[in-house]
Formats: structure tokens, C-alpha cells, sequence
């Protein structure tokens, strides 16, 4: 058993023999004398959970809808909570304690620096995807270890060598990766079901958020791991215990657009991006990666301004400004989709050269 299957085991233990072991029940036939739902408006309705997922917020439809995510990825098990910002918060301070290091990109998500801020854990970052940088600090610390890092960077668009990662991580002891998949999923790998996906098996692969707000197009976000991980997060995790479960539409329509994701072609997608790329002007410093649908282009004080522009022109694309991004490194943020067309990225081109 690993090492952080047995802290689990043992945390677990210790809550069954006091007897206050949490589970997942549903109690859909019973007479109700514990839903929120007080006047009933939700019950007539055929819409809202009620309650959080261990009280009366739980359902066959959405453990069902777990498993089968699971499957499809190849872990043990799923557990979904109701946006990605709180399965980041309720995982990080969950599984870590003081005697843990968590050592984490310096671009990633506001949502895991919170997470690893809530937890007592020690914690560092190592250069964007610099993965030399990160092996030092494995050298320089004992005991358990946590990397972070997502699948594609939100603002940079771009990816982590999984393959190094891991080959570095497994050469030491009691050392595990978190990935989040929230910019990949949908648009790489099998079904359109991410690139981490692929390690999901590593005995180094602690856990992969999958948040569903992206090409997902809804809300939430599974976290995939053991079967231990996910009894691990249902007795312990502060942000599912105390949230009220998906509605009963919400779970329906993630079950048919996750289906539709993975029927899904990304390749119209990548060629607007790739024609983009082609033609958008040299002297641009542009950021950008393989799996991704982001492009930044480093504006820097123009931003704003030309933003302004592409407004006025009918094209909405945002400015990332510090504290966003660091000082210095301030953009537009494009993001590609399968529904664009090639006349728009020629009118949006043309608009940009110009500025530069």
C-alpha cells in the first residue's frame, strides 16, 4: 500500500471506530422530515437537491453519472463537486497536513493557490513548467510531497512535460502529482477527455480535477482518483460537505453534454488557432501551446486600448491585467472555438497587425 493509501486507511479507520464514518445514502422515498427544501418549491418542481449530498442532495443519477466518468477516464472513482474553485479548495487542505510540502507551478490557477493557502502544508513553486527548477526543490525537502500543476495554463496556454514530470516524481519517495484538467478537457487525448488521463494510473497520480465549466459548458468539476481518495473527500473535504448537491437538471444535462464531448471533433478548432498563429505579426510576443484553444499576445500597456478597439469592432476579447498576470506581462487573452470562422480570424488579424 502507498503510503498516502494508508493515511487515508488510517484517518477512515479511525472514524468508523468512533462511529462517525460519513457515507452517501439516498433517501428519495422516505417521508421527508430533513431536506432545505421547506416549501416544497423544489419537490414539485422535479428540480433542486434540497440539501447537501449527506443529507438529502445525494441521487442514483448523479452516482451513476460519477462511475461512469470514472470509467471513462480508467480511476477507481469520481466524486463531483459543484464547481471547480471548491473541489481545489476542498482537496488541497484535505490530504495535506504541516508535515506535508506542496510544491506547485507559479502559474497556476487562483483556485489552487487558494486551496494550498487553506492548507498547513509548506508550500513553494518552482519556474513555469520548469521541471529542473522543480527537481531541485525535490532534493531540498523530506517527508510527503504534493506537486501541482495543471494539463494547459489558463493565461499562457500551454502544457507541462507529463512524461519528465512523472519520471522525475517517481524517483522520490512519498512524492505525488494533483493535475488539473480544466483547460484540456474536451479538446485531447481519448473521448476528447484530456491528456492527464493517460496517468490517471500512475501510482504517483494522487488525484485529477476536472472542472466543467469550460468546453464542458456547464458547472462543477470531478475529482478522480482511488476509491480510498474518494472516501477520503467525502468524510473529510469542507467545501463538498457543506454545499448543496447538483440539481437534478444540471445532472441530467452533464450526463448529455458529456456524452456530446466526447462525439466531438476539436480539428476545425486547431486549424483556425494554427491559421491565426500563421498570420498574426512577428514582432508580437505570442504565447501559446499544443492542446490548448489560448493564444495570449503580451500587449502589454496597449492592452487596454486595443481591446477598446476590438469592441468597437464587434470581436470580445478581454485584457489580462496585473495582478492577473504579472507586470510587464500584460495581454489578450484569444480563445478559439470549433464555431468560429476563418473570415472572422482574418478580420481579427488585421486588426491586431495594425496596432503593433
Amino acid at each position: 500500500m502507498l503510503a498516502m493509501d494508508a493515511y487515508f486507511k488510517k484517518a477512515l479507520d479511525e472514524r468508523v471506530n468512533i462511529g462517525l464514518h460519513r457515507k452517501l445514502g439516498v433517501y428519495d422515498s422516505l417521508i421527508d422530515f430533513s431536506s432545505n427544501d421547506y416549501l416544497g418549491i423544489a419537490s414539485e418542481n422535479k428540480s433542486g437537491a434540497t440539501g447537501s449530498r449527506l443529507i438529502s442532495g445525494n441521487s442514483k443519477d448523479l452516482e451513476e453519472l460519477e462511475s461512469s466518468f470514472a470509467a471513462k477516464v480508467g480511476a477507481q472513482a469520481a466524486l463531483y463537486y459543484s464547481a471547480g474553485y471548491l473541489a481545489n479548495i476542498g482537496l488541497l487542505p484535505t490530504i495535506t497536513d504541516r508535515f506535508t510540502t506542496i510544491i506547485s507551478d507559479e502559474l497556476i490557477h487562483a483556485s489552487l493557490i487558494d486551496g494550498i493557502r487553506l492548507s498547513y502544508a509548506k508550500r513553494y513553486s518552482f519556474k513555469h513548467n520548469d521541471l529542473e527548477h522543480l527537481e531541485k526543490l525535490l532534493q531540498s525537502h523530506n517527508g510527503k510531497k504534493i506537486i501541482v500543476a495543471e494539463t494547459v495554463y489558463s493565461m499562457d496556454g500551454d502544457s507541462p512535460e507529463l512524461n519528465q514530470l512523472f519520471n522525475i516524481v517517481s524517483k522520490y519517495e512519498d512524492t505525488y502529482v494533483i493535475l488539473d484538467e480544466a483547460h484540456g478537457l474536451g479538446l485531447s487525448g481519448k473521448n476528447n477527455l484530456g491528456i492527464a488521463q493517460s496517468y490517471i494510473s500512475h501510482p504517483n497520480c494522487l488525484a485529477i480535477v476536472y472542472p466543467l465549466g469550460k468546453a464542458v459548458g456547464l458547472s462543477g468539476a470531478f475529482v478522480v482518483g482511488s476509491k480510498l481518495l474518494r472516501d477520503y473527500l467525502i468524510n473529510f473535504s469542507r467545501s463538498f460537505i457543506y454545499s448543496t448537491g447538483p440539481s437534478k437538471p444540471l445532472i441530467k444535462q452533464l450526463k448529455k453534454q458529456l456524452e456530446h464531448l466526447s462525439l466531438k471533433d476539436s480539428k476545425n478548432l486547431f486549424l483556425l488557432k494554427k491559421h491565426f498563429l500563421k498570420g498574426i505579426d512577428k514582432n508580437y510576443s505570442v504565447l501559446s501551446g499544443e492542446y490548448g484553444a489560448i493564444v495570449s499576445i503580451l500587449t502589454k500597456e496597449k492592452s487596454k486600448d486595443i481591446e477598446k478597439e476590438l469592441l468597437d469592432n464587434n470581436f470580445f476579447v478581454k485584457a489580462i491585467l496585473s495582478p492577473t498576470v504579472k507586470k510587464g506581462f500584460e495581454r489578450l487573452r484569444i480563445c478559439f472555438h470549433d464555431y468560429n470562422t476563418l473570415e472572422e480570424i482574418d478580420n481579427l488579424l488585421k486588426i491586431l497587425n495594425s496596432k503593433n
